[in-house]
């Protein structure tokens, strides 16, 4: 089934309003055509015949413009609606520079792990009502007790919905899914080779072998008290729970990651020197626009490595994401340390979800424990090679 978008939703009821206000037109001209009749046949009033088409007339009038009010009503109701959708998609979709590496490969995408407040104030009610539910973002084994959660008390948490994520700051595609496998081909990169000759063959590009992608179940759960459900904030239990499956998915995808680019280059003394050059040749085989389409993936122990470069112009402070060389530094507890990785995240990976970010609740009378849980199934393919060949590069940044 095909779902109309609110442009068509809207022209339907435009077409309405100008079909109603058409027999409104017609009805008021046909009482106009029955007083003529009766003048141009000296008559000042209308006889039984035309008095009753008349009155047929004004009541088709009456109804048509009680059409055009409804027509008015449900354009003024779409229009508002696709301006309150507007303005949360965009909450939802990530334009900040902050989340994207930029650059033209950098899509803009819905944030997969963003929740609506409306979502969250569902949540809350179920928590505050100690009832069982599922909720999903978009609006289409030991209990925390009082002495770990707290006594009751004023809530003053801070909620981070939508936290960092490595494929949103990289710009990798997302691609929705009904599946749990996907299939994906691995390609090698090609290199530049020479013209033909008229009527001569030309090279051929046949450097590909088969890829798959197992998506995964990603999430948190949470068991709340009775005396702990006193004054719980949805958005807080929420918020780390999306805090964990963001860095659970940065993980698997920073893992791929370095396993796609092997053997990393040889230890330098000089890492600035030798990011840039890793980087250089990212640029040359995925043909990037520039360096803003590349991220540069770094455990917190080593970004300090990359301190010699100090940026030119613009603002140095508060920035989203540090900068090197125009290429984003992605700092991560995943990235094995003592490596840095330079990488076309946009070019060579790609996000499956078959199911957006939900949060359950379930409720056990027994106890009087809920359980709140937050989870996504994801994954993430690798379609290109790594290597000094491919779209990811790793360097050895302290091995003496």
């Amino acid at each position: 089934m095909t779902t109309s978008t609110y442009p068509q939703l809207i022209a339907a009821a435009e077409s309405k309003r100008r079909d109603a206000e058409r027999r409104v037109n017609d009805a008021v001209r046909g009482v106009k055509d029955l007083q003529s009749l009766a003048e141009n046949a000296g008559r000042s009033l209308l006889n039984d015949a035309e008095a009753d088409r008349a009155r047929q007339l004004m009541e088709q009038k009456r109804a048509a413009a009680e059409d055009v009010s409804l027509a008015d009503g449900e354009i003024a109701a779409l229009k508002k609606l696709q301006a309150e959708d507007a303005a949360l998609d965009g909450q939802l979709n990530t334009r900040d520079a902050t989340y994207r590496a930029g650059g033209s490969s950098a899509a803009e995408s819905r944030h997969p792990l963003a929740y609506t407040s409306q979502t969250l104030d569902a949540v809350q009610a179920a928590i505050d009502s100690r009832t069982s539910g599922r909720f999903g973002a978009m609006e289409q084994r030991a209990a925390l007790t009082t002495g770990t959660f707290g006594a009751p008390r004023a809530w003053g948490s801070n909620v981070l919905n939508g936290p960092r994520l490595l494929h949103m700051a990289a710009g990798v595609p997302q691609q929705p899914v009904d599946a749990i496998f996907a299939q994906v081909p691995n390609l090698t990169l090609p290199t530049a080779s020479a013209s033909v000759a008229e009527t001569v063959t030309l090279s051929e590009y046949a450097a590909s072998t088969a890829g798959s992608v197992t998506l995964a179940r990603f999430g948190r759960w949470t068991d709340l008290s009775r005396e702990s459900l006193i004054g719980a904030d949805a958005g807080a239990i929420v918020g780390m729970h999306t805090i964990a499956c963001a860095k659970d998915l940065d993980k698997v995808l920073i893992d791929a990651t370095e396993t796609a680019a092997g053997s990393a280059v040889a230890f330098t003394a000089d890492v600035p020197a030798a990011i840039r050059t890793a980087m250089a040749q990212v640029i040359d085989n995925t043909a990037a626009a520039d360096a803003a389409d590349l991220v540069i993936l770094v455990n917190p122990a080593n970004a300090a490595l990359l301190q010699d470069v100090s940026p030119i112009g613009g603002v140095t402070q508060a920035e989203g994401f540090t900068k090197f060389s125009g290429a984003l530094v992605y700092p991560s507890s995943a990235v094995n340390t003592g490596f840095i990785t330079v990488a076309n995240l946009a070019a060579g990976a790609r996000y499956f979800e078959a199911q957006p970010v939900i949060t359950e609740t379930d409720y056990l009378p027994k106890t009087s424990v809920l359980t709140v849980a937050t989870s996504t199934i994801a994954g993430y393919g690798l379609g290109l090679v790594g290597g000094a060949s491919g779209f990811a590069i790793m360097v050895d940044v302290v091995t003496p």
